[in-house]
């Protein structure tokens, strides 16, 4: 792998195992079911985990979300749009890089600026990976995003620094170097409990014990 190859991925070991457990999932090109999603292959990142629903076109749900998100976002994040998620002039944008991580379908690498309350700016990276759901439609991503090192004032509103998509059609070896990217050992910053917004009409839990999610109904 070239130097410019390494420099583009996204080096944070909570990422490795849900993807390799995706990878793991695929036959040939295919996006793997959402059914076959096991999360006890990957409990280091269930925190930081999530998965959002197409509902139509350009408009994109929280299904599901570990609490570091929630933590994150100041307020549950069970239903919220992903457009939510982001700052005004980025909103549009996340809606259409989802929706090309399902049409082409590809992976997704992000890296992101979060600006919290006071206006602080913290960084973080994402990856986004597709699946087919129950009835057969490449219509959710599954994604994972890494808690920032800085300390901030919930809530966090993210802009994209850079992205990159891969095509299934084009991994291959660059699936390889994908994982090894995301298979350097460094210490993630943990947080001492949770945020809520003092507006937010639905205030964040207590904190939960590691790997608990918050999950959503499925209508499927």
């Amino acid at each position: 792998m070239s130097v410019q190859q390494k420099d583009r991925m996204m080096q944070n070991p909570i990422f490795n195992n849900l993807f390799e457990h995706w990878s793991a999932l695929r036959h040939g090109e295919e996006v793997p079911n959402r059914c076959e999603i096991d999360p006890r292959v990957f409990p280091d990142a269930l925190e930081n985990t999530f998965i959002f629903e197409r509902i139509s076109q350009g408009d994109f749900r929280a299904r599901l979300a570990g609490m570091n998100l929630c933590d994150m976002m100041g307020m549950e994040v069970r239903g919220q749009s992903a457009a939510s998620f982001m700052q005004s002039g980025e909103r549009d944008r996340i809606q259409q890089v989802l929706e090309q991580i399902l049409v082409r379908p590809a992976i997704g690498e992000l890296a992101l600026t979060g600006r919290d309350l006071s206006g602080k700016e913290v960084e973080v990276n994402m990856i986004l990976l597709p699946l087919r759901s129950d009835m057969g439609e490449v219509n959710r991503v599954i994604g994972c995003i890494s808690y920032p090192q800085k300390t901030f004032t919930a809530p966090l509103r993210f802009a994209i620094k850079s992205q990159k998509l891969t095509p299934l059609s084009a991994l291959g070896a660059s699936a390889e170097e994908i994982a090894v990217g995301f298979s350097e050992k460094i210490e993630p910053f943990r947080p001492k409990g949770f945020r809520a917004v003092a507006e937010n009409a639905n205030p964040l839990p207590s904190p939960k014990k590691r790997g608990h999610l918050k999950l959503v109904q499925d209508d499927e």
